[in-house]
């Protein structure tokens, strides 16, 4: 008696794309490096493209180091920041997260979503997205992850920059180097008091004008 052979569905079948095995994957090739944390300090602001943003700084998960316990655990390390002032700034404050880890070489490679590797010559480049990771900055501001500066503090760097304008000026009739760079000495000095004034009277319109601004509660990692 002769027999039939045949699949459920008409014999279809479904493939896929192939794919390199893993063993040669593509990997970045560079130096690991620990994920991390963005934080900020009251202390640290900076003028970009005209306006005071807040200056961040890292930290890592690398074991041992800076009171992060040996298996990364950044607890200790949070809370001794903090006592100091600091703002951890928790990766949730951007969709997505604003870390991001690629395949290395020698093990995972932690950069931030504004950075990314690039194979140019043989070599490992990291191409930055600036415009991006300022418009970052100055969300967890908007957002209330980190807070207004002090306005005093930002007095100081503008009289340090009034300072500095003086001596140019002083030094300009006599120093053709002086006398080339004080318009740009200048026009910082104006860009920073103009951003200021943005920063702490934002443009009210319409009935806003009669209504206090509600203070944003904080929202930095507690």
């Amino acid at each position: 008696m002769a027999a039939t052979f045949g699949t459920i569905g008409g014999g279809q079948f479904e493939g896929r794309a192939a794919a390199r095995p893993q063993v040669m994957r593509e990997l970045v090739r560079m130096d690991p490096s620990s994920s991390f944390w963005f934080m900020h300090h009251p202390a640290h602001w900076m003028l970009v493209h005209g306006e005071w943003l807040p200056w961040l700084s890292k930290l890592a998960a690398d074991p041992g180091v800076s009171n992060v316990d040996q298996s990364g655990d950044t607890a200790a390390a949070e809370v001794a920041k903090r006592r100091r002032g600091w703002t951890i700034i928790p990766w949730e404050a951007e969709p997505g997260g604003y870390v991001v880890a690629y395949d290395g070489v020698a093990g995972a490679v932690h950069l931030s979503k504004w950075e990314a590797p690039k194979m140019v010559a043989g070599q490992t480049r990291i191409q930055s997205d600036t415009d991006g990771y300022w418009a970052f900055c100055k969300r967890l501001v908007a957002d209330g992850y980190i807070d207004l500066p002090d306005p005093d503090f930002i007095t100081v760097q503008i009289e340090r920059q009034e300072k500095h304008v003086e001596e140019w000026r002083e030094k300009a009739p006599s120093s053709p180097y002086h006398r080339e760079a004080l318009p740009n000495e200048e026009a910082t000095l104006d860009r920073m008091r103009a951003a200021m004034d943005r920063l702490f009277a934002p443009p009210v319109t319409g009935d806003e004008a009669h209504v206090a601004p509600a203070v944003k509660p904080r929202r930095g990692r507690a």
